[in-house]
């Protein structure tokens, strides 16, 4: 018999084994059922069940036992842990929309966990034990931040040294050590997620009729930028800002790529030695050795270089809102923490500010 639900366990004949456990099964496929019912989607619907038996486990408790102290504690733990208060929020939205599932009396949990444990199910969560959302950014200080001239020089020195390197010598990795050139360009070029560069594929690039220097180069559209919580991904054309960034791509997809890839598919743009399409994962553990081989700090990571992005457009004089848009953030408030104005920005207005000439190949022109 399917499950029902709260349904199958009032009045029902069926013998147990484990009774406890088979109602908190039964709890999460009817939240599961809910979530759907909503139109979230399978992964968001997967974590948020993680998270509620992550609970289970670390308070030794079912969720009719629950109380705001085993929230609280376990919601301590991952803060300790590491977790940034950002995070934890969308880990404790879990924990408020399963607890307030099997609290509602029309799913009627309570009246099967009245009838066989004598407890009912609760809403642990409430205003006071909640993380609130108090100011734009949220990160840690050494977290996601623009990287400097000088990095950017070091980084990509790195990168251009590795393929050159690797051609001289004829090694295995020089088709993806070109790959990589081409894709941290187009991670900065355009200001691409990881997830986003993964899926492009060569079709992506498009001509924008304003811009017709840059050919078919003149936008790149993402087909799979960030969904909104639960539902499909968004689409957003990135138009081309810069045109050492469409020479990069042009000349990727025209010449480099089939001499890199000869057998890949004809649509992926990022492709692996195995001809698949490259992960998020493999792109964080490229960017990490190069990073690493360049003497940056450890911290930085690839989303590095769309803030890095985002701070060189504000930089050009570009307006908030058309940066928002390039980004395809839904609040300017979020751009707004994407970007980090220069020390070689700030000394350059001061000195115009104050009638003096900029220039660009002295001393006072090194960024920090």
């Amino acid at each position: 018999m399917p499950n029902l639900g709260a349904a199958a366990f009032l009045d029902s004949s069926v013998v147990h084994l484990d009774l406890p456990q088979a109602v908190f099964d039964a709890m999460l496929e009817g939240f599961d059922r809910q979530q759907a019912a909503r139109g979230l989607a399978a992964d968001t619907r997967r974590g948020r069940e993680r998270l509620v038996r992550q609970l289970r486990a670390a308070s030794g408790a079912w969720p009719w036992e629950w109380t705001p102290a085993h929230f609280e504690a376990w919601t301590a733990a991952h803060l300790r842990a590491g977790r940034t208060k950002a995070t934890m929020r969308g880990y404790q939205n879990a924990i408020v929309a399963f607890t307030g599932f099997v609290a509602d009396p029309r799913y009627e949990w309570g009246l099967v966990c009245q009838q066989i444990f004598d407890a009912t199910p609760a809403r642990v969560t409430h205003e006071l034990n909640l993380i609130r959302h108090k100011g734009d950014y949220e990160g840690r200080p050494d977290g996601n931040r623009p990287l400097t001239r000088a990095e950017l020089d070091k980084f990509f020195g790195t990168v251009d040294a590795r393929a050159r390197n690797a051609a001289a010598f004829h090694r295995k990795g020089a088709a993806s050590a070109h790959r990589d050139a081409t894709m941290f360009l187009i991670m900065l070029g355009w200001g691409t997620r990881r997830t986003e560069t993964a899926g492009l594929d060569v079709s992506d690039f498009r001509r924008n009729a304003k811009s017709p220097k840059f050919s078919r180069y003149g936008a790149l559209v993402v087909r799979n930028a960030k969904s909104f919580p639960g539902g499909p991904p968004r689409r957003r054309t990135v138009l081309t800002a810069f045109p050492w960034a469409a020479e990069a791509a042009q000349h990727w997809v025209e010449v480099g790529r089939t001499a890199c890839y000869p057998e890949v598919d004809s649509t992926v743009l990022l492709p692996t030695e195995r001809q698949a399409r490259i992960t998020p994962r493999q792109i964080n553990l490229r960017f990490a050795a190069i990073r690493d081989e360049a003497g940056l700090p450890e911290y930085l990571n690839p989303h590095c270089l769309r803030h890095t992005y985002a701070t060189t457009l504000i930089e050009m004089g570009w307006p908030m809102a058309l940066v928002q848009d390039q980004l395809g953030h839904t609040h300017v408030a979020t751009t707004a923490v994407y970007t980090a104005l220069s020390d070689d920005f700030k000394d350059r207005v001061l000195y115009q500010s104050l009638g003096l000439e900029w220039d660009d190949d002295a001393e006072q022109g090194a960024t920090s």
